[in-house]
C-alpha cells in the first residue's frame, strides 16, 4: 500500500511572512527519501518573494496568493482544491504542513509504512522543539495512554512508553498531518470559519471520528517557529490569538466529534488567559464572550462574533 501512495503525495502549506522558515521547509521537502508529487502553498502576505522561492524549488511548487489573510483553515482548503485540480488523477494523499516545521528525509517513508501497516486513513508524527524535547503530540484515543505520553520528555521516551505500533488518536495538530485522498472524499476540506487556532484540531477530529486515524512514535518532526515579536507587538497579537483560541476550543468542546474529553482542558486554558492578561474586568468580559460565542452560540472565531471581539480588542488598544 505504501508503494501505491508514493507517487501521489502533495504537500499543502500555509505561510504568512515567514520567508526563511518557508525556504527551510522547501529544502527539507526536496531532500525527502520519497519524492513528492508537488507542493501547493497559500501565501497570506504576498509580496512576490514566496513565488520567487517556489520558482527555485527542486519540487514543483504552486503558490496561491491571498492578501486578505483568511486564516490557516481557508488556506489549507484552497490549496487542497488547487492540488486536486492541478494534479488531477494523480493525488493519493495530501500532506498538511506548517511553514515552520523541518521534515527529516525519512519522515514520509515512515509515515507511509505505518499508515499501510494498520490501513489508516490519516497519520501524524510526534513534534519536537529545537532542543529535541517533545513539543507536541496527538491526543491518544485510549484514555490510559493520555497520561502515559504526558510523562515523556523526549520523542525517544514516548516511543519507549507507547511502543512501535501506531496509536489511534482523537485529534492532532496540523503541523504535520498526512491524509489519504479517500478520507478527503468522505470528510471534505478544512473549515474556513475558525480564523486561526483550532481549525486543525476540528479537521483531525472529523477524520478520526469517521475513520482510522493514528499517530506514530517512530518519527519526530522538528517544529521551529521564528523568534517572538517584541513585547509591544506581542501583547496585542497574543491577546487576539488567545481569544481566538478560547472561542474555538469552547466551540470544539461542545460541538465537535471526539471532543468530550476536551472539556477538561477548557478551565486550564481560561486560567492561563487570566494569568497572562490579568484578572480584571476587561479580561473577564473577553473570556465570557469567548465562552458564550463558542460553547453556547456554536460560533467559531472566524464568524462575525469573533470578528467583533477582535475589533473590540483593537479599539481598546488604540484608546490606551
Amino acid at each position: 500500500m505504501a508503494a501505491d501512495l508514493k507517487p501521489g503525495v502533495v504537500a499543502v502549506v500555509v505561510t504568512h511572512r515567514r520567508l526563511a522558515e518557508f525556504q527551510r521547509l522547501l529544502d527539507s521537502l526536496a531532500a525527502s527519501s520519497v519524492p513528492l508529487l508537488g507542493c501547493v502553498v497559500s501565501d497570506h502576505a504576498p509580496t512576490g518573494e514566496v513565488k520567487a522561492l517556489a520558482a527555485r524549488s527542486a519540487i514543483e511548487t504552486i503558490v496561491l496568493e491571498d492578501a486578505t489573510n483568511p486564516g490557516p483553515g481557508a488556506g489549507w482548503a484552497h490549496a487542497t482544491v488547487k492540488a486536486l485540480e492541478h494534479f488531477e488523477g494523480k493525488v493519493s494523499a495530501i500532506w498538511y504542513l506548517d511553514d515552520d516545521v523541518v521534515i527529516p528525509p525519512e519522515t514520509l517513508q515512515t509515515l507511509l509504512e505505518e499508515m499501510a501497516r494498520v490501513d489508516a486513513e490519516a497519520i501524524a508524527p510526534l513534534l519536537e522543539d529545537g532542543a529535541g524535547r517533545l513539543w507536541a503530540f496527538p491526543e491518544p484515543a485510549p484514555a490510559p495512554l493520555r497520561k502515559t505520553i504526558r510523562s515523556a520528555g523526549t520523542p525517544a521516551e514516548a516511543r519507549r512508553l507507547l511502543g512501535e505500533s501506531p496509536v489511534p488518536f482523537c485529534w492532532c495538530t496540523g503541523a504535520c498531518f498526512l491524509v489519504k485522498k479517500s478520507a478527503l472524499d468522505i470528510v471534505g476540506l478544512h473549515r474556513t470559519d475558525f480564523w486561526m487556532l483550532g481549525e486543525d484540531l476540528e479537521y483531525s477530529m472529523r477524520i478520526a471520528s469517521r475513520g482510522n486515524a493514528v499517530f506514530t512514535c517512530r518519527v519526530s518532526v522538528p517544529h521551529l517557529p521564528p523568534p517572538a515579536l517584541d513585547s509591544g507587538q506581542a501583547g496585542r497579537a497574543d491577546r487576539v490569538k488567545f481569544c481566538s483560541l478560547l472561542q474555538n476550543l469552547s466551540y470544539l468542546s461542545f460541538h465537535a466529534p471526539h471532543s468530550r474529553h476536551m472539556k477538561s482542558y477548557l478551565p486550564g486554558n481560561y486560567r492561563r488567559f487570566f494569568r497572562t492578561h490579568g484578572l480584571r474586568l476587561r479580561s473577564l468580559r473577553e473570556a465570557a464572550a469567548c465562552l458564550w460565542n463558542g460553547a453556547v452560540m456554536a460560533r467559531p472565531s472566524g464568524t462575525p462574533e469573533g470578528e467583533a471581539l477582535r475589533i473590540e480588542i483593537a479599539n481598546y488598544e488604540r484608546r490606551s
